[in-house]
């Protein structure tokens, strides 16, 4: 298998999931609900870049193509913007190979903030909040934007290593835990909340 059938599976299989967070500002505690769905594994993997080879739309199609290695990693480096797209700071293939460790990004102890456009002159993202995270010395920058429909989010963009820092407004982590869908099962991943309700 290659790069991107690891990077499916793994979505696949974090689809499984949906991550129930609550963060801070100004000693306001909120809470954020992420989720994944078949649709956000295109945007995520940057396959939306290579508009140069044809990468279908719909994802059940290209879930099945990927599966089946019609599209594979040779398939996609026969695109002119798989390691570098053209007018942007996207990396298409190290993305990809960063989708592999999604979870542990995300399960890791991390940092999260608001995104806000105006300090990040040189992007284009459409974002609400960034987790950047280290994994294994590589870094990652994790964007989330709340669904147009219903109130949970998702990762709208992701990079690995980025040529530029990302910025944003300091939120706090009080609370972060997985849930398994299947069951219902969570697990608690940091949890401040009922730290400071025990002092």
């Amino acid at each position: 298998m290659g790069d991107i059938q690891d990077a499916l599976e793994a979505f696949q299989k974090i689809m499984q999931y949906k991550y129930n967070f609550v963060v801070s500002h100004k000693k306001v505690a909120y809470g954020l609900e992420l989720s994944f769905e078949e649709k956000d594994f295109r945007h995520m993997s940057g396959l939306h870049y290579l508009n140069d080879i044809d990468i279908p739309r719909t994802p059940k199609i290209l879930f099945e193509k990927i599966k089946n290695e019609k599209i594979n990693d040779k398939y996609l480096s026969g695109s002119v913007n798989y390691t570098k797209v053209q007018d942007s700071y996207a990396n298409v293939k190290s993305r990809i190979s960063g989708i592999k460790s999604i979870e542990k990004f995300l399960d890791n102890k991390n940092i999260i903030c608001k995104y806000v456009k105006y300090m990040n002159k040189y992007s284009s993202i459409d974002a609400d909040y960034l987790i950047k995270s280290v994994v294994e010395h590589k870094t990652a920058y994790i964007f989330m934007r709340k669904r147009k429909q219903g109130g949970d989010y998702c990762i709208c963009s992701f990079f690995i290593e980025p040529q530029n820092e990302y910025q944003g407004i300091g939120v706090y982590w009080l609370y972060k835990s997985k849930i398994r869908l299947i069951d219902n099962v969570e697990e608690v991943l940091y949890d401040r909340l009922n730290k400071d309700a025990a002092k």
